[in-house]
């Protein structure tokens, strides 16, 4: 536990001083406060103006801005280890008793934790909806992102600077919730293969109540989600560890 308090206290220090990283760091709640403040305002003020009933899409805006935490916090750490990776870092935590697996263990479970402590708040003060215990598989899938988008930055990109070009075509996952609210159910297998479709599908069914329909596309999400993490996780060992 002391080795992993060390890497914690390393990692705040460095995104403090790492304006890029402290903006990945707090811009989940900064959505936050977008969506408890300005969507009421947008909505009254589309309506006044412009008769636009912006609260139909209420469901979508949730969606596509929780979406964007995990992309965030993945981005976060990704960027944290290519600067390791520069460092050599990894490379002298894989011969030290920490052991490389010790190193990924703590960097997937990082992500993990802050996209669920950040997810939560949103779900529960957004104020887009009402919190319902089935609001937490929606978590789990989104967890699941936060490393998956860490180790897609680290295991493809060669340094910093092309990790930052991957994450804004990573920001195209953001497709996922479009896909699930405005494509035909008949087309929306096209949307299957980008993570952020299925707790988009998952959160849009539980708000239309269908129970059993939401569990069903969660189990197929959790499986797609295991397969693309474990498959990322396979990549960058092999890579780097």
């Amino acid at each position: 536990m002391t080795k992993y308090r060390a890497l914690l206290a390393n990692d705040i220090r460095y995104a403090w001083r790492d304006p890029v990283l402290m903006a990945a760091l707090f811009g989940p709640l900064l959505l936050l406060l977008l969506s408890r403040y300005g969507f009421p305002v947008a909505s009254y003020w589309l309506g006044s103006s412009y008769s636009f009933n912006l609260d139909e899409y209420r469901g979508f805006a949730a969606s596509l801005l929780m979406m964007i935490i995990p992309l965030l916090i993945g981005m976060l750490v990704g960027l944290l280890m290519l600067d390791e990776r520069d460092e050599n870092v990894i490379v002298y935590y894989s011969v030290t008793p920490f052991m490389g697996r010790g190193y990924l263990v703590y960097r997937l479970t990082l992500p993990t934790l802050l996209c669920i402590v950040l997810s939560m708040l949103f779900l529960v003060f957004s104020g887009f909806m009402l919190f319902r215990l089935g609001y937490l598989l929606v978590l789990i899938l989104l967890a699941m992102e936060a490393p998956l988008f860490a180790l897609f930055l680290a295991a493809f990109a060669a340094n910093k600077v092309e990790g930052l070009v991957l994450s804004k075509i990573g920001g195209l996952f953001i497709i996922g919730p479009a896909v699930a609210y405005f494509i035909p159910n008949t087309w929306q297998f096209l949307g299957a293969w980008v993570p952020t479709y299925w707790p988009a599908k998952v959160l849009h069914l539980f708000m239309q109540n269908e129970i059993l329909l939401a569990a069903i596309f969660f189990l197929i999400g959790l499986l797609i989600h295991a397969i693309c993490l474990l498959f990322m996780i396979s990549i960058f060992h092999k890579k780097h560890i």
